[in-house]
């Protein structure tokens, strides 16, 4: 996916000392919405849990304007990411 290899995404988690997938779990859950992560794998099942940190205002901020994804490659057919 095109935001877990976005490097402005990937600062912010890096600042947190967290993964880009823990940031984004902590973002929605700031937004009170409820992330769905989904995984098969007991390590990230893990680590998705481990969110006990708080993203400051500025970076809420951030994260929330940041440049939206044009291209989704092959899955731009899709409503829900082509906006059809």
């Amino acid at each position: 996916m095109k935001t877990l290899k976005n490097e402005k995404v990937a600062a912010i988690a890096t600042k947190y000392d967290v993964s880009v997938p823990q940031l984004g779990i902590r973002y929605c859950l700031q937004l009170n919405t409820l992330p769905l992560p989904k995984t098969a794998n007991p390590k990230h099942m893990k680590t998705n849990a481990e969110v006990d940190f708080t993203i400051s205002n500025d970076d809420m901020n951030l994260l929330t304007n940041i440049d939206q994804i044009k291209d989704y490659g092959e899955f731009s057919h899709f409503p829900v990411f082509g906006k059809k």
